[in-house]
């Protein structure tokens, strides 16, 4: 009765302190990070890209890969966002980080309707040890999310990133 006791309350003291760690990584510092770290590499798909064009836009960067299914589930949901927001001042990149062939990117590219331009290799600037794994960069270039783009904050910080465009009126 005593250890079933003890269990107890050794299991209710763990709850907190698991809670304040993810609290404590939830909360971790942003990494120094902006556009001009992001080293970009040729386009796969044949859309144009100008890295000056991204000047002033919140810029969202995909890593992805062709071997990894939630990337690939992901693509669809992408190019999406990526059409809605593009005359709002969002611009997307994609970078395939998986080595795949130029070949395999375009099917996938293709069959999840994707326009904007994707790039075989590079990088974010941003260290992850996940894919998919997204990074928003402000108007100003700097670094402002980085995560999954299945989590909860991947949309909020969007729209907040997206206060600070000044979209030309025509």
């Amino acid at each position: 009765m005593k250890f079933a006791h003890s269990l107890a309350l050794l299991a209710a003291c763990a709850v907190p302190v698991f809670a304040a760690d993810k609290k404590k990584e939830e909360a971790a510092p942003l990494p120094n990070a902006s556009v001009s770290q992001i080293q970009f590499t040729p386009v796969v798909n044949e859309v144009p890209f100008d890295k000056a064009s991204l000047e002033g836009k919140v810029v969202v960067v995909d890593e992805w890969g062709v071997n990894c299914g939630p990337c690939i589930a992901s693509l669809p949901e992408m190019a999406k966002m990526a059409k809605s927001l593009e005359s709002k001042g969002v611009a997307f990149v994609g970078i395939e980080v998986q080595h795949g062939t130029n070949d395999q990117i375009n099917k996938l590219l293709k069959d999840a309707h994707v326009k904007y331009p994707v790039m075989a290799g590079g990088s974010s600037g941003v260290s992850s040890s996940y894919i998919p794994h997204v990074c928003i960069f402000g108007v100003d270039g700097k670094l402002v999310w980085h995560g999954n783009p299945g989590d909860d904050g991947f949309k909020k910080s969007l729209r907040e990133a997206m206060k600070d465009v000044v979209v030309a009126k025509k």
